[in-house]
């Protein structure tokens, strides 16, 4: 269940990563794009250099805490189901502004 979650989260990362490279190359150089902070976080715009690298910088940081919750159950021998993994990859597809 472990290497189904960090599979996702390994996919969305490399989704989001590429949604991000199209966004640079198709935007115009005056663009601005829409950055959620929270859930009342609506209504901020960012430059298009900012912007376009803040949401893949933002889902590599919540895979770095899904890699990192996946290292304390191996370290811990944790025989759990797996379920913290697949609610940060839950979280990780949620955080994509492309909606």
């Amino acid at each position: 269940m472990a290497a189904i979650g960090l599979t996702v989260g390994g996919l969305l990362v490399l989704a989001m990563i590429a949604v991000s490279a199209r966004g640079w190359l198709t935007l115009p150089s005056d663009a601005r794009v829409p950055i959620h902070h929270g859930l009342r976080g609506y209504g901020n715009y960012l430059s298009k250099t900012a912007g376009v690298v803040t949401w893949p910088a933002a889902g590599i940081v919540i895979y770095c805490l899904d890699i990192g919750v996946f290292a304390e159950d191996l370290a811990t021998h944790y025989r759990g189901t797996g379920v913290p993994l697949l609610f940060l990859s839950a979280v990780l597809s949620s955080s994509s502004p492309y909606k």
